[in-house]
């Protein structure tokens, strides 16, 4: 629709309602008939007839606008009205009559009481004329309000014709709305939508030309006349025209060549121009514009070069107004010139000149008012005269002849820039006052002028004259003084102030400020504002600088200098300087004898003293100390002298200090210093001083201890010489046990070694024999170190010397150094005696056994074991000041160290095994017994008969882990974390210990003549069957050993039973503990019809079987077998608690534990019937899978036993005669081996479960299909190309569990196997074979498009040939899969979804038809437990992906998804408190989980773990010494071992 249609529209549109509103076409209002009409009345402006009620002229004009719209062109149709309705919020505003009629009687309301409070108020004559004023004015403006009421209600009759105007209006507005809408958004579609829409149009040719010739030939010639108008002359006249100016240019100015002055350097002429150039001043430009004599030079342009882009901010100094007018008058006086070149020169020269003037006088102001404001000064500046004069270093004093606060200026030098009147072809010239060489110049020629440069180059030269003019003065003051001139950019002069100066921070520098002149002086050891260094400077500043002057000033330097030294070597020490201003005022007046020049410090440990070092100028010593003791004690200070009081201190200080320091120069030579520094001589001082006062604090506290000593000068190079000699120990001498020790002190001295941390040194001299033997490596060695503290009378004897430092205390007050002694000899004493007596039978027993590593008084290191291998540390810890306090007890450590043989050997195997000192386990028992005994020798004969079989034992003690995952999936609640430890190793006593496996517990003790004792001690009943048996076999390959290695051919057996049958325990917490033992008939549903008489060897009991450490040791070694690391003990524990949760794992399989999996989609492990079970065995059978599905009559006989020759698990099958032709003795004993290789050691509940089900097909010979699959997967080989691995369990993705990869369905007819193929056992890359059995058909189906017509073949190959299918796919497939044909590659074949036969089969009578067994479906009325949803296999996830499908050992690497130590040997898992499931399931009444079952003892979670021996519940909870426990009676004669830790423990 174009605009002229939409006028057209809208012109029609208003021209309607116009007609249709006209008073023509109006309605008459006609009054009621009533008469009842609105009128108005002249008292109250309403008459008594009602009006119109709004609601009754509404509907009239609603009627009249209904009729007004329906005006019409021809008679027959009507038109209506062609306005648009008004949306309620698009008309005008509108307020309800009934809303203004309110306002205006509120507002009269008010009005009248507002009048009626004020006419109150007006009470006299003039009140009541104007009360009567009031309510006539409030009359008339009520009256006013209602009529304009009344004027708006007659108004309303006709208010609806303003209705058409209001539609009107808001037509216009919407049809405008649409114009606005239709041009934005042709904008929008114009610059977005078509900006990328429009083809241009492509030069294609002139785009060439461009391209490749680089010109535009092509440009129409229109557009080039329009815009380049045509030459006048052609190029060839141009080029004439310019030669001829050139030769007329060069003709007139070789005419002029004399007169060209010399600063014109270059003269250019090309293009018919002749270029004049001054460098630095301006370049100009001219010509000539004819041929003849008469024709003048023209000017053509004139370029200024003086510049300065600072000044003019980047613009050019000269403005070109100013430069046009410049060029005009230079015109004009050339044109009258007689040599219009000189005259063009002289008048730019003139110009130039004082335009540089004025950059260089600008450049000095804004130094002067900026960094050099009160250093710089102009002095001059006259631009008609060219001269500029700035003065520099300025000096600023007081006059008395200007006026107050004025400063007197003066500067030291001045530079003046002028013109040279003489010279008038030279510019600007440089003149210095005073004048010396090298000074600062202007180089006129360049452009840029900078009067900073030239006052840089002149503080520099000014600077080294006032160095070498200071220095002439330094070395006439004193000539011996050394002074070198020092740096390149920043000149300076070096002063050496101390002849033994070695670091440049001592060094005095004097140096010129550049910017003022002034002096500076600075020493970088003191500070910048030190007073004698500013005065110095000050004083070589001035002009009134003498040479005593100088002399006195270097004198206070020096003195300054080595103040520093003293308070900064003095910071290590433990003193600190204290402020004059914070003594107390009678110090002061003390301090004030001493010379000014002084430090004072205080001494840390001895606050009360003082030591003044005072300094004054020497010409011998340069700078002479003097060292001045003071005591303040209170409200005195007095003065101690340090040379006279011999009754206390035997050394004096000054001959102390005079003495020297030592020096190390080689490390076994220790030599006098004859010089030292004067720190080191204040730090000896010090030194000397403080260990004068400290003796003498040390020995009246040691003597009112009881600790008699004497003060003695022993060693001269120790500070002050002195030592501490204690002569007698009345504090021990009380008690007759430490005579001994007292006795062998042939000497004990106490050295103070004085620094930071206040170590202090004991030297010990014994002469008793064991120090000799004990000590004589470790005191040669100790004795290296501090010989420093030693005499040389000491040297000889020292083997029996021995130095000790006390440095254990942070603050080494006399009171702490006491108590330090104390404790140490304390410590010495208990030591000695333990040692003492152990020392009579170290000599004659125990050095074959033990080797004593060190013995320094306060701790003994012993090495025992078969390489001395093993450490025992031993120490006294005292807690009190009393001997023989109950707080004090010995700390005895354990730990291990590198075998003695290995000390010089060349190479050291570091990846033999670990070492690990048992006796950990027992060091809080052996702390307690040595502390109780102080019995040594019982210690170390302890750690030496036992450290063989604790160390044998010890092996269980290292972190190893089983998986709980299966078996709490299987019989209980999931476990968060399904790990736990395999074995755990407590201590009872020092002689018993107990190995917890699970539910099976050992107790282990330690007998005379080097004998264990082992018995099985698990709660409630023995479940150790063939314990004995287990220890004969091992004792009678220890035997056979030793018969090889000695040559004796005779031997009998030294494992026994040592007495008769203990009972068990019972538990002080039944409840806790869990139910009694099981009976047969709480789960045997059959009568053992198989029964079999127990083997004797293999009985339970809880005899102690009695063996020698060799038989433990052997028992417990841990050897790698087979990838995995064990030991007889290990497989015989594992073995006995496999068969516990092999129990549990085949009630789960009972129809009694499944009673909920009676639905024909139900895919499970089979049903199997628990016959028998014992400690040593199981026995179980199930139906044979022959193809009769449930109406199978054949059973599979199963025994799981601990075979008593190898104490290891296996498996013995039997079927029912003549029922398996292929239960040959080789197809069995494959199985049988499969399960010992396989099935046992991975662990896994849901491997047997998987093997129990393949082992029960027998239909078409299926026995030797699976065993030839498990010889396959055994034979596997490092070098074997294919690797076939059966899955027993797989890992579900989705639901994160395990499962049993094997099932079968509830009719007994189909089977699923899962079969890994992969290149090697390691292989990341493998493939799932997947395919359904049918055990009636002997046909195999899977749902693998590639495997599928390998189904095919051998589906009828062996339906003619009559083998089993099982073994004809997999080597078929594996066949392919070797020829290359069947690459895995990581690729897992599809999912099974249902066990049915397909399309191509008939279903039998026992086989449900395709999708009965769907994902996850259930049969209706029946309750598929979470843990045995047939959907768990079929889901996405379940058996796909390279983590569904795991093996382990043999091929089966990926079965527990762990490595081999982690075995998969479940521990006790029970339910969570309070939990009750449905009947049957796991955790409900009459459930394996449930009090009364005989799962229960085993399964709770708290029956059996560390902590629990001992305690409600534990194993043994009467454990030694409890009235319950039943003590074991000593054997009969004949079996009485002798030894000194009884058996039990008394």
């Amino acid at each position: 629709m174009n605009f002229n249609s939409i006028r057209a529209k809208l012109s029609s549109q208003l021209r309607a309602a116009l007609a249709a509103d006209s008073p023509a076409n109006a309605v008459p209002v006609s009054p009621d008939p009533n008469g009842s009409g609105l009128s108005l009345d002249e008292s109250s402006g309403i008459s008594d007839r009602e009006a119109l009620s709004s609601q009754e002229q509404t509907m009239q004009y609603s009627e009249v606008d209904a009729k007004s719209v329906h005006s019409s062109d021809s008679e027959d149709e009507p038109v209506q009205n062609p306005l648009p309705e008004v949306p309620a919020n698009c008309g005008p505003r509108t307020v309800q009559l009934s809303v203004l009629l309110d306002f205006a009687i509120q507002h009269v309301y008010h009005e009248i009481t507002v009048l009626a409070e004020l006419m109150q108020r007006k009470t006299n004559d003039q009140g009541e004329q104007e009360r009567k004023m009031s309510l006539v004015h409030f009359a008339h403006a009520t009256r006013s309000q209602f009529l304009k009421l009344v004027a708006l209600v007659k108004w309303i009759r006709v208010s609806k014709r303003m209705d058409v105007c209001y539609s009107i209006d808001y037509l216009l507005d919407l049809q405008s709305q649409y114009f606005i809408d239709t041009a934005d958004r042709l904008v929008a579609m114009t610059r977005g939508d078509l900006e990328l829409a429009r083809l241009p149009e492509y030069h294609i040719a002139p785009a060439i030309d461009v391209l490749v010739l680089g010109t535009y030939n092509r440009m129409p010639s229109k557009i080039k006349e329009a815009f380049i108008p045509p030459a006048k002359i052609t190029p060839r006249e141009q080029r004439a025209v310019c030669s001829r100016l050139n030769q007329l240019i060069e003709t007139r100015l070789s005419r002029l060549s004399n007169g060209i002055p010399p600063n014109i350097r270059e003269i250019h002429i090309k293009n018919g121009l002749a270029t004049l150039l001054v460098p630095g001043e301006f370049e100009i430009k001219i010509t000539l514009l004819g041929e003849t004599e008469m024709v003048k030079w023209t000017l053509l342009n004139i370029k200024i070069l003086v510049e300065d882009y600072e000044l003019g901010m980047g613009l050019p100094l000269v403005h070109p107004l100013q430069l046009n007018q410049i060029h005009g008058v230079l015109q004009s006086r050339m044109n009258v010139a007689a040599n219009p070149i000189k005259e063009a020169f002289f008048f730019l020269h003139s110009f130039c000149v004082s335009l540089q003037l004025d950059v260089l006088y600008c450049q000095t102001s804004r130094m002067a008012a900026g960094r050099l404001r009160e250093n710089i000064v102009i002095e001059k500046y006259d631009p008609k005269e060219r001269v500029l004069i700035v003065g520099y270093w300025v000096k600023r004093s007081k006059n008395k002849k200007l006026t107050v606060g004025q400063l007197k200026v003066d500067a030291q030098y001045r530079v003046q820039v002028y013109e040279d009147k003489d010279d008038k072809l030279g510019g600007l010239k440089v003149r210095h006052f005073p004048h010396a060489p090298q000074l600062g110049t202007i180089d006129c020629n360049a452009g840029m002028l900078s009067m900073d440069r030239l006052l840089s180059e002149t503080f520099d030269v000014r600077c080294k004259e006032r160095l070498m003019r200071l220095r002439r003065l330094l070395e006439a003051a004193e000539p011996l003084l050394e002074v070198k001139m020092t740096g390149l950019s920043v000149p300076s002069l070096s002063l050496t102030l101390l002849p033994d100066t070695t670091s440049t921070e001592e060094m005095l520098t004097v140096s010129v400020n550049s910017f003022c002149g002034k002096v500076i002086c600075n020493v970088n050891m003191l500070s910048s504002e030190n007073e004698d260094v500013l005065a110095f400077a000050r004083a070589l500043y001035s002009s009134r600088c003498s040479d005593t002057t100088i002399r006195s000033y270097l004198a206070k330097l020096r003195v300054s200098i080595v103040i520093e030294r003293y308070r900064r070597s003095v910071k290590a020490l433990p003193i600190y300087e204290v402020l004059e201003t914070e003594l107390f005022p009678f110090v002061k007046e003390v301090l004030r004898e001493t010379p000014a020049q002084r430090l004072v410090l205080r001494y840390l440990r001895q606050e009360m003293y003082y030591l003044i070092v005072s300094f004054q100028p020497d010409e011998k010593e340069v700078v002479s100390t003097k060292l001045l003791l003071l005591e303040v004690d209170e409200d005195r200070a007095q003065f101690i002298p340090l040379d006279n009081d011999r009754d206390v201190y035997d050394a004096t200080v000054a001959g102390a200090v005079a003495q020297g320091t030592l020096k190390f120069a080689d490390l076994h030579k220790i030599s006098l210093q004859k010089e030292c520094s004067r720190e080191q001589r204040l730090a000896f001082a010090i030194a000397t001083i403080e260990d004068r006062v400290t003796y003498m604090y040390v020995a009246a506290e040691l003597d009112r201890k009881g600790v008699g000593v004497d003060l003695r000068k022993d060693d001269v190079h120790v500070p002050g010489g002195l030592a501490l000699h204690i002569t007698e120990l009345v504090y021990f001498e009380c008690q007759n046990s430490n005579r001994p020790f007292l006795a062998s002190q042939a000497l004990y001295h106490l050295m103070l070694h004085s620094s930071f941390n206040a170590v202090s040194v004991v030297a010990s001299v014994l002469t008793t024999e064991i120090v000799t033997r004990f000590n004589s490596k470790c005191a040669s060695r100790i004795f290296h170190w501090f010989a420093m503290y030693l005499t040389v009378s000491h040297i000889v004897e020292m083997e029996t010397t021995w130095v000790q430092e006390i440095n254990q205390i942070n603050q080494m007050t006399p009171e702490k150094l006491t108590e330090g002694i104390i404790h140490r000899l304390m410590r010495y004493l208990y030591m000695y005696k333990v040692v003492f007596q152990f020392s009579q039978a170290y000599n004659r027993y125990f050095k074959s056994f033990c080797s004593i590593e060190a013995y320094t008084f306060h701790k003994l290191v012993v090495s025992y074991g078969e390489n001395r291998d093993m450490l025992m540390v031993l120490a006294f810890n005292v807690k009190s000041q009393t001997p023989g306090s109950s707080e004090d007890y010995f700390l005895m450590n354990f730990g291990q160290t590198m075998p003695h043989k290995q000390f010089n050997a060349t190479e050291i195997d570091w990846h033999q095994k670990p070492r690990w000192n048992p006796h950990v386990m027992m060091a809080q028992l052996l702390r307690d017994q040595l502390k109780e005994t102080s019995d040594l020798v019982y210690i170390m004969h302890y750690l030496c008969e036992t450290i063989r079989p604790l160390a044998a034992l010890g092996n269980f003690v290292r972190i190893r882990f089983q998986s709980l995952k299966s078996l709490s999936q299987l019989i209980g609640p999931e476990v968060h974390f399904p790990f736990r430890l395999k074995y755990h190793l407590t201590p009872i006593d020092q002689f018993t210990l107990r190995l917890m496996h699970g539910n099976v517990i050992l107790e282990i003790k330690m007998l005379r003549e080097m004998r264990i004792a082992v018995r099985d001690v698990s709660r409630y009943q023995p479940r150790c069957a063939g314990l004995f048996q287990l220890f004969s076999n091992i004792d009678r390959l220890v035997t056979i050993q030793i018969v090889f290695l000695i040559g004796l051919f005779h031997f009998s057996e030294t494992t026994q039973l040592l007495a008769e049958e203990l009972p068990i325990p019972q538990s002080d917490c039944e409840h806790a503990a869990g139910p009694k033992m099981w009976t047969k008939d709480q789960f045997m549903e059959t009568i053992d019809d198989r029964h079999e008489e127990p083997d004797a060897r293999m009985a339970v009991t809880t005899q102690p079987v009695l063996m020698t450490h060799d038989t433990i040791i052997k028992a417990c070694d841990f050897q790698e077998i087979d990838g995995r690391v064990t030991c007889p003990l290990d497989e015989y524990l594992n073995s006995i608690f496999y068969l516990q949760r092999a129990l549990l794992t085949l009630e789960r399989m009972s129809p009694r534990a499944n009673p909920s999996q009676n639905s024909n989609n139900n895919l499970f492990s089979g049903y199997v019937t628990v016959v028998d079970s014992r400690p040593e065995h199981i026995r179980f059978r199930a139906l044979q899978l022959n193809g009769d599905g449930l109406n199978a009559t054949s059973m599979v006989h199963y025994k799981i036993y601990l075979c008593p020759i190898a104490m290891t698990l296996k498996i013995a099958i039997d079927y029912d005669e003549g029922t398996n032709s292929e239960a040959t003795q080789e197809n069995l004993d494959t199985l049988a081996t499969y399960f010992e290789k396989i099935v046992f050691r991975c662990g896994d509940e849901y491997a047997l479960q998987s093997y129990v089900l393949m082992t029960r097909v027998t239909s078409y010979g299926a026995t030797k299909s699976i065993a030839n699959l498990m010889n396959a997967q055994m034979g596997i080989t490092p070098t074997s190309k294919c690797c076939m691995q059966l899955s027993l369990t797989y890992n579900n993705t989705s639901t994160k569990k395990l499962a049993p990869a094997t099932k079968v369905d509830q009719q007994l007819n189909n089977i699923i196997f899962n079969v890994i193929i992969s290149q090697s056992r390691t292989s990341e890359s493998f493939s799932i074979l997947r395919f359904i059995y049918r055990i009636k058909e002997n046909m195999v189906t899977t749902p693998s498009v590639e495997i599928k017509q390998m189904a095919d073949d051998v589906n009828a190959e062996t339906k003619s040939s009559g083998q089993c299918a099982i073994w004809a796919l997999v080597s078929l497939v594996s066949d392919r899969f070797r020829s290359g044909v069947w690459n895995p590659s990581n690729r897992d074949e599809p999912i099974i979804s249902s066990v049915a036969p397909t399309a191509n089969y008939a279903n039998p009578g026992s086989v449900a038809a395709p999708g009965s067994i769907a994902p996850g479906s259930v049969a209706p009325g029946s309750v598929a437990p979470a843990s045995q949803q047939p959907g768990s296999i079929m889901q996405p996830g379940s058996m796909m992906g390279p983590q569904s499908v795991n093996a382990h050992q043999y091929g089966m690497h990926r079965q527990m998804g762990g490595p081999p130590s982690m075995q998969m040997n479940p521990s006790s898992v029970g339910p969570q408190p309070g939990s009750v499931g449905m009947p049957g399931s796991v955790g409900g009444p009459g459930s394996m989980m449930n009090p009364g079952s005989h799962q229960q003892h085993m399964m709770n979670p708290g029956s059996v773990g560390p902590g629990s021996v001992g305690g409600p519940g534990s194993v043994n909870p009467g454990s030694v010494g409890h009235p319950n426990y039943p003590q074991w009676n000593p054997p009969p004669s004949g079996q009485y071992h002798p030894h000194h830790m009884p058996y039990p423990p008394q």
